[in-house]
């Protein structure tokens, strides 16, 4: 009997030890979280990728992926703009915004101009049925934008703003 107890008695014990070993884990485990919770620069990365999901989702029925729809609404903003001067503007590759463009135009949704003032530039217009397509979708992002601008209110949505702009002029040395 005494041995049986011992035998008990020393699981008990070890599983108090296991115990307090996964409560230290957990603790450390949590202050880790915590510290990288605290880095801006990663919660402005899982913020942004939960935005594009969300665009991504808000795109859901309709023919274009997130790329073209931004391509779409960028030129509708500048009206003309050449492609460098999207690939810039959107932080994309050369190469995505090429291939993106031209299978925009494909459909017809833009087309394609040359610069007077430089022929080897070529600038993209955005078509009346690319004008169309983009307003398929408008309500949708239109409804996202409210939904933050509800969530965060005017002032937030006013400073985070600005404090975009001076993280892109940063970023963008």
């Amino acid at each position: 009997m005494p041995a049986q107890c011992y035998t008990c008695r020393d699981k008990a014990i070890s599983g108090e030890i296991v115990m307090a070993m996964t409560a230290k884990q957990l603790e450390l485990q949590l202050e880790r979280v915590k510290k990288l919770e605290s880095n801006v620069t990663f919660q402005f990365g899982n913020v942004a990728k939960l935005m594009e999901l969300d665009a991504i989702e808000h795109l859901q029925g309709s023919d274009l992926n997130l790329t073209a729809f931004r391509v779409l609404r960028t030129v509708e903003t500048f009206e003309r703009i050449s492609m460098a001067d999207l690939a810039r503007h959107m932080v994309t590759d050369n190469a995505q915004i090429s291939r993106t463009a031209s299978n925009l135009r494909s459909r017809g949704l833009v087309e394609f101009e040359s610069d007077p003032g430089n022929q080897r530039r070529k600038m993209v217009v955005l078509t009346e049925a690319g004008r169309v397509k983009l307003g398929e979708v408008d309500i949708r992002f239109k409804a996202r934008q409210d939904a933050v601008r509800a969530c965060l209110g005017d002032d937030l949505c006013n400073a985070l703003t600005e404090c975009f702009e001076r993280l892109r002029v940063h970023f963008a040395r």
